[in-house]
C-alpha cells in the first residue's frame, strides 16, 4: 500500500540536516585522524568527466535491474520498495528540489565514505558501511545490496582516479538521473480494478 511518510519540506530539511551532520563528522574524523581531503580534491576536467559517465552508466543499471524485476522474481523486493516508499516520498518535489537532494547526499556521503572512512577501512568495510546507511534497518535487503553494490562501484572509481571530484560528480549525477525518473517518469501501478501497470510517460 503506498504512503507517503513526509511531507516535502519534511523531507528536504531531514536530509540537509543528516548530510550536514555526515560532513561535519567527516572534517571533525579527518582532522583526528590525520585523513588528507583537501589533497584529494584537486578539479580535474578527466576525472569530473568520468564521473559523470560513470554515474550515467550507474543510474542506466539500476534502471535497468528496476525493469528486470518484471520478470524475475528475486528483483521483486526491489520493486515493491520503490512503488510503495521512493515514488510516495518523493511526489511532491519539485526539479530544483531533486538538484539539491542529489548534489547535497553526492557531496557529503562522498566525503565521509570514500574520502574518510574508505581511507580509514578500505573499499570493502566502507561499501558495507554504504548499504547499511542507505537502510539501517536491513529491513529491505535488496536495497542495502543494491547501495552496496553502488559503494563498490565508487570507491573503485576513487581508487582509480585519486580524486574525490570523480565519485562525488559520479554520485550526483546517479541521484539526479534516478530521482528524476522517480519523480516524473515511473508511475505507480494501477489499482486492481485498472489494467497493467500504469507505468507511463512524465507529467
Amino acid at each position: 500500500m503506498e504512503s507517503r511518510p513526509v511531507s516535502r519540506v519534511t523531507l528536504l530539511n531531514i536530509t540537509i540536516f543528516v548530510e550536514a551532520l555526515l560532513l561535519l563528522l567527516a572534517t571533525a574524523w579527518s582532522q583526528f585522524a590525520r585523513v588528507e581531503l583537501a589533497g584529494h580534491m584537486t578539479l580535474s576536467a578527466r576525472d569530473i568527466l568520468l564521473g559523470c559517465l560513470s554515474g550515467s552508466a550507474m543510474a542506466l543499471t539500476g534502471t535497468v535491474i528496476f525493469w528486470l524485476g518484471k520478470s524475475i522474481g528475486l528483483l521483486s523486493q526491489l520493486r515493491d520498495i520503490i512503488y510503495n516508499y521512493l515514488i510516495p516520498l518523493l511526489c511532491d518535489l519539485k526539479w530544483t528540489d531533486l538538484f539539491l537532494l542529489a548534489a547535497v547526499s553526492g557531496f557529503c556521503e562522498e566525503i565521509f565514505f570514500r574520502g574518510v572512512v574508505q581511507a580509514q577501512f578500505g573499499i570493502w568495510a566502507c561499501s558495507i558501511a554504504f548499504g547499511f546507511f542507505h537502510d539501517p534497518s536491513f529491513k529491505h535487503v535488496s536495497y542495502s545490496i543494491m547501495a552496496f553494490l553502488a559503494g563498490l562501484a565508487l570507491g573503485a572509481l576513487y581508487l582509480y582516479t585519486n580524486n574525490l571530484w570523480a565519485p562525488i560528480t559520479a554520485h550526483v549525477v546517479h541521484n539526479l538521473i534516478s530521482l528524476y525518473i522517480l519523480r516524473y517518469i515511473i508511475k505507480p501501478p494501477a489499482t486492481p480494478s485498472g489494467e497493467g501497470e500504469g507505468e507511463g510517460d512524465s507529467n
